[in-house]
């Protein structure tokens, strides 16, 4: 039997996000514009743009990341699906888990990822951790035997009950 939760999107979260994409964007117009009144070259202009058609890219998978974002727990294992942007999906074994629990989103120093959405951290006092994050509310902290994870599904007492009894 699987069990799929998907997490609940914070607002400010997305919304951070697509103001980025469409600063972004403008950025892109406004080179365009720009170009046909000053002496830039083509390919200043077009170098430009490449680097700005690629960050609105990222920008955009990124938000559609957010609301792929799934949480699948079999009878032996719980998968976090995400995009390989942040670190790409994880597989734990669920006799590897070493305790769950509620969490605060904690303060932590970005390794590889995308802010606000998730990627490999460090938070001190624990250490590395993979995040995958989606809301600022919903945060549980996973340790185990190879590793911690802070996820955000939609109702994370659920989660834990679910997970803790497919672990007793």
């Amino acid at each position: 039997m699987n069990v799929v939760n998907k997490p609940k999107v914070s607002r400010f979260i997305a919304g951070t996000y697509i103001v980025f994409a469409v600063f972004i964007a403008a950025l892109v117009a406004f080179f365009t514009h720009a170009s046909s009144f000053t002496a830039m070259g083509i390919v200043v202009l077009a170098s430009i743009a490449a680097v700005l058609v690629f960050a609105e890219i990222m920008m955009l998978l990124i938000f559609a990341s957010i609301y792929r974002t799934k949480y699948i727990l079999t009878a032996e294992e719980l998968i976090i699906k995400t995009t390989k942007l942040i670190g790409g999906s994880k597989r734990i074994y669920l006799k590897d888990v070493v305790s769950i629990e509620r969490a605060l989103i904690p303060f932590a120093i970005r390794l590889f990822g995308a802010s606000f959405h998730g990627g490999y951290y460090y938070i001190p006092r624990l250490g590395r951790a993979f995040m995958v994050i989606t809301n600022f509310n919903d945060g549980v902290l996973i340790k185990t035997k190879h590793g911690n994870y802070v996820v955000t599904p939609e109702k994370p007492e659920d989660f834990i009950e679910a997970i803790k009894a497919h672990t007793s």
